[in-house]
């Protein structure tokens, strides 16, 4: 559970880091217009929090239930998006 909160105090340090980032290259931006980025889920983040398997989160984002943030070959999830797709799911039935 201590490499767990590790690895999340990690990723805010690379959250802030990459605000700072584009406030450097965006300077004229209004603070309106810039919104931090949430700490983003992993794909086994998710599995883990669904309790899914991996085979099950692969057909859940063919069939369109998830929709992932693509970085390179990477998955990656807000938590808010997470819990809007599952609850659209549930309405529509597909869950």
């Amino acid at each position: 559970m201590s490499q767990l909160n590790e690895i999340v105090i990690m990723l805010k340090e690379i959250n802030e880091k990459m605000f700072k980032i584009f406030r450097r290259i965006f300077p004229d931006e209004s603070e309106k217009q810039i919104v931090e980025v949430d700490l983003l889920m992993t794909r086994m983040m998710v599995v883990s929090r669904l309790g899914i398997s991996e085979r099950t989160y692969n057909r859940w984002v063919k069939v369109g239930i998830l929709t992932p943030i693509v970085l390179g070959n990477k998955h990656y999830y807000r938590e808010e998006d997470l819990r809007e797709a599952i609850k659209r799911s549930i309405n529509r039935g597909l869950i």
